[in-house]
């Protein structure tokens, strides 16, 4: 499909430099399986400055964060050769402080609970990202948050086990922003079971963090996005 983005290069430009000036100082690596992509973004000037790593394949990736610890993993979810959702768990086990944005290129075949389980931070769909998705999804892992993409939200499926009531209190409570002692003083329980509860609901939802099993609560329709 031919497409003439031409009439929207002012903003694509203006968000470009947003992005550059929200991580500027912050060290990055980048693993796409598009060779297109990779040179382009080699021979960009801006983005020089911000990367230390440039790659397309999954082990090559793993090597680069171990090396630099950088502050931003970005990667395509297909990489030449590997696996974006495995590059980010398998970086993730060395280096748990790591921000990660996962660009999906094939979103029929996606599967968003993998994702999130594997620990990805921010999702985008690679045919949103003219749209801002980047910069907001950069913008959300700056404050500490997480971000997934609205289109794969929407394409999203979910089957859950079904929460039991005290599972859907602890998720709430979760959304409401308490740690385990806030939980268990709330619903008058003791801290180990209010643990136990939290790692039942997140078996359930498939994912491994709290800000994760949120999101996916609010995918859900469980809860309400504040």
């Amino acid at each position: 499909m031919a497409v003439d983005l031409t009439p929207h290069l002012e903003l694509l430009q203006e968000r470009n430099q947003a992005i550059i000036k929200l991580i500027k100082g912050e060290s990055v690596v980048l693993c796409l399986g598009d060779q297109n992509l990779l040179i382009s973004h080699s021979f960009n000037p801006s983005h020089q400055a911000l990367l230390k790593g440039l790659c397309s394949a999954e082990a090559e990736a793993v090597h680069l964060v171990k090396l630099h610890r950088p502050k931003f993993l970005v990667c395509h979810d297909k990489l030449l050769p590997g696996d974006g959702i495995e590059l980010i768990k398998r970086c993730k086990a060395s280096q748990p402080s790591l921000k990660t944005l996962l660009v999906v290129c094939q979103p029929g075949n996606f599967q968003l609970q993998l994702a999130l389980a594997a620990g990805a931070d921010a999702i985008c769909a690679a045919d949103r990202i003219g749209q801002g998705t980047v910069l907001q999804a950069l913008q959300c892992l700056k404050q500490g948050s997480c971000y997934i993409d609205k289109g794969l939200r929407d394409r999203a499926a979910f089957e859950p086990n079904k929460l039991s009531p005290r599972e859907l209190e602890v998720l709430q409570e979760l959304h409401l922003g308490f740690d385990t002692k806030g939980i268990a003083n709330r619903l008058g329980i003791s801290p180990n079971t209010a643990k136990g509860y939290q790692k039942q609901l997140f078996q359930k939802l498939g994912v491994s963090r709290r800000m994760h099993a949120v999101l996916t609560g609010i995918q859900m329709g469980l809860l309400q996005a504040h």
